[in-house]
C-alpha cells in the first residue's frame, strides 16, 4: 500500500508554489507509506527535476525547497510490498525516451512472467518499473487506450498509475477491479489525482488563499478500468474499457485500517464507516454472549488500541452501553508497525509504540476493541502488559473479520503462515494464541452491511480473490527470499 499524486496546474501563481503544494499533498499520503518518499516536477522550461530519500516526507525530502516552480508533478510515499527498499526504488521513476515519470499504489504479482514475455529490461526489482517499460513499449505502438486494454489483460493484481510525460501530458488509470483507490479534483486551475479524498480536500480552500476559487470545482472518484488525460494543451479527456469480468471489488481494508478517518469513500468518511463497523460489532458481541450475561458486568470498560480502532470502539461501548476509556497510549512519532517490511522490525517498534496507564487497569475486565487482528503481535504484546499491570480480564473485539489468506494485492501479508487466524482456526484458539479470555470477530456479512455495498476484495478473509490465481506462489516464493536477505 502506498499513496501516490499527480497534478497539472493552470495558473501561473500556483505554480510559483507548486513544491509547496506538493509536499502538503504527499504530507496528506503520510499514513499510507512511510519507508521512502519522492516527488518529480516538471517545470515550464526543461525536463523533470525531482527529490527522493528514505524515510516519512520531512525527512525523504529535505531538498523540496530547491525544487524550481513547476506546472505539473507527480508524487509518492512508499510502503514496500515488493523490491529491496533502496532509493533506487523510490519512486516516481523517470524513464524511457521520451521520458515518462511514474508512480503507482498496489501490487503486481506476475512481473516475472511479462518480463519473460516480451523482452523487458528493468533495473529494479519493483513491479511499477515492469508496467513501466510495458506501457513505454506498446504505446507508441498502439496508442494509449488500446495499450492500457492490453495492460490490463495481462498483469495481474491490483494497481492505480499516474503518469507525467516530459511533454506535460498527465494521466491516471486505475485497474479493473477498481482494488486500490483513486481519486480526481478538477477545478479551472487544475487537475489533481490522488489515492485519497484527504490529499484532496483542501485544495479548494487552497485556491482561495489565492483569491483563484472555482465554484464548480469537482471531486470524483475514478472508476475501475477507467483512465483520464490532460493533454499537454491542457485538453481534458476520459474513458473506460469494458468487459464483463471488471467488477468492481475495492479492497475492504482501506476503510477497516489504511483510509485516513476524514477520507471518503462514495460520500461517506472512513471514520462513519468505522463507527458502523463498530455498532455491527457491539451487536456480534451482544449475540456471542450468553443470554444471562449483561455485557457491563462482563467488561468494566471499553478500550481502543490507537489510533485507527477509536472510532469502532466509541460505538462499541455506546451500543453496549458501557463506559469508554483510553488506557493505551500511541507514541505519536512511532510509526505505523503494520506497515513494516519485517516481523522482526515489527516487534521491536511495538516495544516503544504503545504504553499504557497502568494503574487504571488494576483490576479491571477490559474489552479491547482494534481495528484487525492480522499477526496477533499487537494484541499479544497489549493482553501481556496489561495484565502484568493488574488488569483482572483481557478480552477482545475486532471491527474486521478473521483475515486467514494471504494479501497479493498491495497488503504486505502474503504468507498465511504469519496470520494468526489462518487454516480456519475458532475465534477461542485465537484468544488461547494471544493471551485473551475471549475474542469477538466482526463477520463478512456484518462488515458488507457497515460499508454499505458488496463491491469489495475479501480474498485476504475467504480466499475469493478477483485475479487469477496461478502466479501467487512464485510470487509468495520470491517475496520470502527477499524477507530474508
Amino acid at each position: 500500500m502506498c499513496g501516490v499524486l499527480g497534478v497539472v496546474l493552470n495558473n501561473d501563481r500556483l505554480q510559483e508554489r507548486s513544491s509547496e503544494l506538493a509536499m502538503s499533498m504527499l504530507q496528506r499520503l503520510q499514513h499510507r507509506g512511510q519507508d521512502a518518499a519522492g516527488v518529480t516536477v516538471l517545470p515550464e522550461v526543461g525536463g523533470f527535476n525531482w527529490s527522493k530519500g528514505l524515510g516519512h516526507v520531512s525527512e525523504a525530502l529535505k531538498s523540496w525547497k530547491k525544487l524550481p516552480p513547476a506546472r505539473a508533478f507527480v508524487g509518492h510515499t512508499r510502503y514496500a510490498t515488493t523490491g529491496k527498499g533502496g532509493v533506487a526504488e523510490v519512486q516516481p521513476f523517470v524513464k524511457g525516451a521520451p521520458r515518462l515519470a511514474m508512480a503507482h499504489n498496489g501490487n503486481v504479482v506476475n512481473t516475472t512472467q511479462v518480463k519473460e514475455l516480451h523482452g523487458l529490461e528493468v533495473e529494479s526489482d519493483s513491479d511499477l518499473e515492469v508496467l513501466q517499460q510495458f506501457f513505454l513499449k506498446f504505446e507508441m505502438e498502439l496508442g494509449f487506450e488500446k495499450t492500457l486494454e492490453k495492460l490490463y489483460e495481462t498483469f495481474v493484481g491490483a494497481y492505480a498509475v499516474i503518469g507525467l510525460t516530459e511533454a506535460g501530458e498527465l494521466f491516471a488509470f486505475r485497474d479493473p477491479n477498481g482494488i486500490r483507490p483513486l481519486f480526481m479534483y478538477r477545478s479551472k486551475n487544475m487537475t489533481a489525482f490522488a489515492s485519497e479524498t484527504s490529499a484532496l480536500q483542501f485544495l479548494k480552500d487552497y485556491e482561495l488563499e489565492f483569491g483563484v476559487a472555482d465554484p464548480d470545482s469537482t471531486l470524483v472518484e475514478i472508476p475501475q478500468a477507467s483512465w483520464v488525460r490532460i493533454s499537454e494543451k491542457g485538453e481534458f479527456s476520459q474513458g473506460s474499457i469494458s468487459k464483463s469480468e471488471y467488477k468492481k471489488q475495492f479492497c475492504m481494508f482501506e476503510m477497516v485500517y489504511f483510509s485516513s478517518p476524514q477520507s471518503e469513500y462514495q460520500g461517506t468518511t472512513a471514520y462513519r464507516y468505522r463507527f458502523a463497523m463498530g455498532q455491527v460489532l457491539a451487536r456480534t458481541i451482544l449475540n456471542d454472549l450468553p443470554a444471562h450475561v449483561d455485557p457491563k458486568d462482563e467488561f468494566d470498560y471499553v478500550v481502543p488500541v490507537p489510533d485507527t480502532s477509536r472510532s469502532a470502539a466509541i460505538a462499541v461501548a455506546e451500543t453496549l452501553g458501557g463506559p469508554y476509556r483510553e488506557y493505551l497510549v500511541k507514541n505519536p512519532y512511532a510509526s505505523r508497525t503494520f506497515i513494516m517490511s519485517s516481523q522482526a522490525s515489527r516487534i521491536k517498534a511495538l516495544e516503544s509504540k504503545l504504553t499504557l496507564i497502568g494503574p487504571e487497569v488494576k483490576g479491571q475486565k477490559l474489552l479491547l476493541v482494534d481495528d484487525s487482528v492480522v499477526r496477533g503481535n499487537t494484541s499479544r504484546l497489549i493482553a501481556k502488559r496489561l495484565k502484568d499491570a493488574g488488569a483482572k480480564e483481557v478480552s477482545m473485539a475486532s471491527a474486521c473479520p478473521p483475515i486467514r489468506h494471504g494479501c497479493f494485492y498491495g497488503i504486505d501479508f502474503p504468507d498465511e503462515e504469519e496470520l494468526v487466524a489462518a487454516h480456519n482456526i475458532g475465534a477461542d484458539e485465537v484468544a488461547q494464541k494471544i493471551g485473551l479470555k475471549s475474542v469477538f470477530y466482526l463477520d463478512v456479512k456484518g462488515l458488507k452491511k457497515a460499508l454499505n455495498t458488496d463491491e469489495l476484495c475479501t480474498g485476504c478473509l475467504d480466499g475469493h480473490d478477483p485475479a487469477r490465481k496461478e502466479v501467487f506462489d512464485r510470487f509468495l516464493d520470491q517475496r520470502r527470499k527477499q524477507r530474508e536477505l
